[in-house]
């Protein structure tokens, strides 16, 4: 099934003109603000073993929040047993400067989706090189991080968020020097004993991406896309610095984020931390698409194996990273006290989970701040990729795009009937805490 909708040539002009009214005077919406209906592609795949009446249901929820303003655009592509059995584009991929309709090839910032797509593969991979040991401190490479009580942080540490590290680091709005970033760093006192706590921290990639750069000897950048994004055939994924000099002529496929200080942020990573080091950062700065990012899921859930070999010299390389480490990263690895549970760099159950509540406890994924997300489910071999760029023109006051896709996740999880182990836990403590916030305190 596939219907468009067309824009109204008059709508587009009124809309503009007030929308940039509104951004230029420093106003902000109000919340009867909209979106223009746009683009409306849904496809369905007929297969056996998903109900699918209910993933007609997903387009009304997106449309719903474009109507409401909640964000301008969307692109969904969600897949099972190697099949892409959803996809959906709606609405517009900018309002900014003129309106324009959503396509499925959009570029997105895809923001701290950058921890797992770029980031933590590339410690994974190392560690499979014997170059990293995940329980060695960070000091190790980087003897200059010990100062202010730091010196026993783990490089395990960082990517569970138990570190210790701040939620993030002050470099202000204008750009500056990697070297002045990680002076920065090492001046950072703890914000807890390292271990104890879960503390969702970008400082704690920008840390694990500077330990690529240490042992790898290439540029952050560079390494993901020599080691990660070419080998998976990610030809649409890249650091926006890696292609500056084609920018312009990529901009037209990519969706701008956020009018910051009067200029449209479009093309250039919209997280702070990224854009102050020119556009590349181990917590953000990736931009990407969903064919791309289901190329991504598709190779961790076939154990990490190449669509194609890759041959240098007289090797051939299969894999991108093995099915053990792919095992690692993607199970619980945080304390069993803790009730955040997270893998290394991904979220299994933790506030921040888009998971739903129907798929299982061995299922993982991860958000981006400019409304990106990834959920991909091992146990019934299904990933599901919601797009948006929610900050665009400007955020909305409630970013309804957490219920969305939690909603968007309970469907996709409950149409699936093709499942052999019935008996998969589903319900984890992390859930039921923050279900029964009360429970054990005097009636």
């Amino acid at each position: 099934m596939r219907i468009k909708i067309k824009y109204s040539m008059t709508y587009q002009f009124a809309l503009v003109v007030v929308l940039a009214a509104l951004l230029w005077s420093g106003a902000v919406f109000s919340q009867t603000r909209h979106f223009p209906a746009g683009t409306r592609e849904v496809y369905i795949a007929n297969v056996s073993g998903i109900r699918t009446e209910l993933l007609q249901n997903i387009a009304p929820i997106i449309e719903k929040s474009i109507s409401k303003g909640n964000y301008p655009g969307a692109v969904i592509l969600i897949g099972h047993k190697q099949k892409v059995i959803y996809r959906g584009v709606f609405g517009s991929r900018r309002i900014l400067p003129d309106v324009a309709p959503m396509q499925f090839n959009t570029i997105f910032d895809i923001a701290s989706l950058t921890k797992v797509v770029a980031t933590t593969p590339a410690i994974m991979q190392l560690v499979e090189q014997g170059k990293i040991d995940l329980d060695a401190p960070v000091i190790h490479y980087w003897p200059e991080f010990s100062g202010h009580g730091k010196q026993s942080v783990t490089v395990r540490e960082l990517l569970t968020h138990t570190s210790g590290l701040p939620s993030e680091i002050s470099i202000g709005s204008d750009k500056i020097t990697k070297n002045a970033a990680l002076q920065k760093i090492c001046q950072l006192k703890l914000h807890h004993q390292p271990g104890k706590n879960f503390l969702y921290s970008d400082v704690n990639f920008m840390v694990l991406a500077h330990l690529v750069e240490i042992i790898s000897n290439e540029n952050f950048d560079e390494y993901v896309q020599n080691h990660i994004f070419k080998p998976l055939k990610m030809n649409d994924s890249f650091f926006s610095a890696v292609t500056n000099k084609n920018i312009l002529s990529l901009r037209d496929k990519i969706a701008p984020t956020e009018f910051i200080n009067k200029e449209l942020r479009w093309g250039e990573v919209h997280d702070p931390a990224a854009y102050s080091l020119q556009g590349v950062s181990g917590n953000a700065g990736v931009f990407s698409n969903a064919n791309d990012l289901g190329i991504y899921a598709q190779a961790l859930l076939d154990g990490g194996k190449l669509p194609t070999p890759q041959h240098k010299g007289s090797v051939t390389m299969s894999h991108f990273l093995s099915p053990l480490s792919i095992a690692k990263m993607t199970t619980r690895q945080t304390p069993e006290a803790m009730g955040d549970v997270r893998g290394l760099g991904w979220d299994i159950d933790s506030r921040y989970s888009n998971r739903g509540v129907l798929f299982p406890m061995n299922s993982f994924g991860h958000t981006g701040w400019t409304g990106t997300s990834l959920w991909i489910d091992p146990a019934t071999q299904t990933w599901i990729i919601i797009l948006t760029s929610r900050a665009h023109p400007t955020p909305a006051k409630n970013n309804q795009l957490v219920q969305d896709r939690r909603i968007i996740a309970n469907i996709v999880s409950a149409s699936i009937v093709d499942i052999a182990n019935i008996s998969l836990n589903n319900t984890g403590k992390g859930e039921l805490a923050r279900a029964y916030p009360d429970a054990g305190r005097a009636g």
